[in-house]
C-alpha cells in the first residue's frame, strides 16, 4: 500500500518543485529515492504530512548533508504538534554540525567527545575546565561531554556538561524524554544528542557562524512550514514559530499545484 509521501512526490506539483529546488534532473532523481527510502523505514514518518517531509528533505540537501540515517548528519524524524497533527522535522546530527563547521574554512581545531570518570579535575583560576584524557579511564562511567574549538586567529573556547546537566537539559526541551515509551532520539540515543547539544551551543554561543550553519542551527528540530517559518514540535520552552531570513521552498498542494 503506497504511502501518503509516496503517492505525494509523484504529483507533478512536487516534481516540479524539486526538480526547480535543485536544477538538476540527475540530483533530483537522488534526492527522490533517498528521502523516499527514508519515509519507507520510518512507519511514524509515512502517517506525516507530506509537505513538511519534503521540507526537512529539502533543508538537508540544500545543506548538502546526507540523508542517509547511519551516518548521522542529519535526520528527518516524525513528532505531533500542539494540535496532535503528525509533522515531519529536520533534525541536526552532531557530525553535521562538525561538517558545517569545517567548511566555513575558521577552524583549525574542532570536536566533541565522552568524558570518563576520573578525566575531570576541576577548573584553573579563570574557570575553564581542566580535564587528564587517558585510556586507563575508557572502562568508567561517562560522567560528562567536552566540546572545544580552536580557530585559524587562535580564539579557542571549551564547554563542559555533565550528565545530570545533559539529562536536565532534555528533560525541559523534550516532551518525549522520560515518558517511558523510549521513542525519541534523546532515550534512543543519549551520547549522540548529548554531544550534539554541548557542541551547538558553544558554537552557538562563542563562534563565528556561516550563513550555511545558522541556517542549519535555526532548522534544527524544527517543522519547516509553507511559509518559510519553522514550527518547533518538540521544544516546549520555545516560540513556537520563529520566521527566517533564509529562502524555503513553498509547498504546492500537491493536488492542485498551488502554493498553500
Amino acid at each position: 500500500m503506497a504511502t501518503k509521501f509516496s503517492v505525494a512526490v509523484k504529483s507533478d506539483a512536487y516534481q516540479n518543485l524539486i526538480n526547480t529546488t535543485l536544477g538538476n534532473k540527475e540530483v533530483a532523481r537522488t534526492f527522490v529515492a533517498d528521502i523516499m527510502t527514508v519515509v519507507s523505514q520510518n512507519p511514524a514518518l509515512q502517517e506525516c504530512d507530506p509537505a513538511s517531509i519534503l521540507s526537512a528533505g529539502l533543508m538537508a540537501q540544500t545543506l548538502k548533508l546526507s540523508l542517509s540515517q547511519s551516518l548521522g548528519y542529519c535526520y528527518v524524524l516524525p513528532f505531533k504538534n500542539k494540535n496532535g497533527l503528525p509533522k515531519a522535522t529536520f533534525q541536526l546530527g552532531y557530525k553535521g554540525l562538525i561538517q558545517l563547521a569545517q567548511r566555513s574554512g575558521q577552524f583549525r581545531r574542532l570536536g566533541v567527545r565522552e568524558v570518563h570518570e576520573g578525566e575531570y579535575i576541576g577548573q584553573d583560576e579563570v574557570g575553564d575546565d581542566l580535564f587528564k584524557f587517558s585510556h586507563e579511564f575508557d572502562s568508567k562511567p561517562v560522567v560528562g561531554y567536552f566540546a572545544y574549538f580552536e580557530l585559524l586567529n587562535g580564539f579557542k573556547k571549551t564547554m563542559y556538561w555533565t550528565v545530570e546537566q545533559c539529562k536536565a537539559h532534555a528533560k525541559r526541551y523534550s516532551r518525549s524524554y522520560g515518558n517511558g515509551k523510549g521513542t525519541d532520539l534523546w532515550s534512543e540515543q543519549f551520547s549522540l544528542m548529548a554531544e550534539k547539544t554541548v557542541l551547538k551551543l558553544l558554537l552557538n554561543r562563542y563562534a563565528p557562524l556561516s550563513v550555511e550553519l545558522q541556517k542549519a542551527v535555526l532548522a534544527d528540530q524544527a517543522v519547516i512550514k509553507e511559509d518559510g517559518s519553522m514550527e518547533y514540535v518538540d521544544n516546549v520552552n520555545e516560540e513556537s514559530d520563529t520566521k527566517t531570513n533564509f529562502d524555503v521552498p513553498q509547498i504546492p498542494n500537491e493536488d492542485t499545484g498551488e502554493i498553500n
